[in-house]
């Protein structure tokens, strides 16, 4: 615990919360546009700056990212900071004439009108960078950021174009405090014209907050009973009270990397939607053996590709491995660095390493698909299984060096190779 002070009155306290913090819980206001408190603060919009005095010298902080400290002496109203804060809200005011929130923080303040010009551009957007933060840490997406510098900064998707990272969420629009974002509508438009299968699966689905789901309602929502179920059950946007983006984080179980986002089928193919298509590769249990891979033949563009058929063949010190498909459909993309470079499938086995890309037949098989716990619960049986006998098998020497030495694993795969693929696709 700490001691600080807050206003003339001596406060104890945890070093690790943030001056703003601590003032909302003392019920002290000080406003904010850009903070979120399941957000990393960011302290762009400056509103909350207070005055802090350390060791005899004063200046100016952002109370939403600075630590509180021992000893420090904070004023959150004193006549310095009521100063900045009407100087900062009569630019918002200049930039955003029209915005209520805008307007309502003038008035709190004694301010009628705004000294500086005022813009009549429409664009009503602040910069808080709240929809960008709700994207990247709330739902996983990275769909939209910042783009370009000084008064041309702005906010947008990736060289302006349609980003098919964008799953129509809504998080963005439903935390933006001015209204600027208007991204949720014309992502839905653009699904809901497409005539491909996969642009049917449920925003939900996508936010990983649903296993399998595919859209009966044309994707409008708001006659939806998933989406009306999930708004009187949260009171709030999902990915706020879920926070899907810390589900999706890379976990290692027993050795081996599981990604929570994908899903996974018995022959260790995962598959990751991405609007148009679908990506498949191979899981870290079964790209562990691309570590000696000989070479990885893939289909060709445009061949067909039926449930169960072979799509790529593996040579591993001779022996040959055959990696069939979970779902059917036609090749649309084949990444030719890994029939180049068949390592970097066991080197980034779930971004660079990937096989091929296709537009699925039937959509509804990936509901046969492992996701979600039971994709977790799969992956860690087979991790267990095959690491069991791993060390069972290695020679004493080698139970040190850990189940995915590559010496080990080259032994094992030429003594030991049809116990190998009876683990694997037994």
């Amino acid at each position: 615990m700490i001691t600080l002070t807050i206003n003339g009155k001596k406060v104890k306290t945890k070093e690790n919360l943030t001056l703003l913090e601590i003032c909302r819980k003392m019920s002290i206001p000080i406003p904010t546009l850009c903070y979120h408190p399941d957000l990393t603060p960011y302290g762009s919009c400056r509103l909350c700056t207070v005055e802090v005095s350390e060791n005899g010298k004063t200046r100016m902080v952002t109370a939403c990212n600075f630590p509180a400290r021992q000893g420090i002496k904070v004023e959150t109203h004193s006549d310095k900071v009521i100063r900045a804060r009407r100087i900062l809200v009569e630019l918002f005011l200049a930039r955003c004439p029209r915005v209520p929130l805008i307007q309502d923080l003038a008035r709190e303040l004694g301010i009628e009108k705004t000294p500086y010009k005022a813009e009549n551009s429409g664009n009503n957007c602040i910069l808080c960078g709240l929809c960008v933060r709700a994207c990247n840490e709330m739902v996983g997406g990275h769909a939209i950021g910042f783009s370009k510098r000084g008064t041309h900064k702005k906010i947008g998707t990736p060289f302006e174009i349609d980003s098919d990272r964008c799953i129509a969420c809504g998080a963005c629009e439903y935390i933006c405090p001015t209204g600027a974002v208007q991204m949720e509508m014309d992502r839905i438009r653009k699904m809901k014209l497409s005539d491909t299968g996969t642009h049917r699966y449920c925003r939900y689905m996508r936010l990983g907050l649903v296993d399998f789901m595919v859209c009966s309602n044309g994707f409008e929502c708001w006659r939806c009973e998933v989406d009306q179920m999930m708004e009187d059950r949260f009171g709030t946007h999902p990915a706020f009270a879920l926070k899907p983006a810390q589900n999706r984080q890379s976990l290692l179980v027993n050795g081996f990397t599981f990604s929570p986002e994908l899903f996974y089928s018995k022959e260790h193919v995962w598959v990751r939607p991405m609007d148009r298509d679908v990506r498949l590769g191979l899981d870290d249990i079964m790209s562990t053996f691309a570590t000696e891979a000989d070479s990885i033949k893939l289909l060709s563009v445009g061949s067909v590709l039926g449930k169960g058929q072979v799509l790529a063949k593996m040579i591993v010190s001779g022996k040959k491995v055959k990696i069939r498909s979970p779902l059917s459909g036609h090749i649309s993309a084949v990444n030719r660095d890994v029939e180049e470079s068949p390592n970097l499938v066991w080197k980034d086995p779930y971004r660079r390493g990937w096989l091929l890309m296709i537009q699925p037949d039937h959509p509804e098989e990936m509901s046969q698909l492992y996701s979600g716990e039971a994709a977790k619960t799969w992956f860690t049986k087979q991790a267990i299984n095959l690491t069991s006998f791993l060390m069972k098998w290695a020679p004493k020497s080698s139970k040190k060096e850990g189940a995915q030495d590559g010496q080990l694993i080259k032994r094992m795969i030429h003594d030991q190779w049809d116990k190998l693929t009876e683990i694997l696709f037994g």
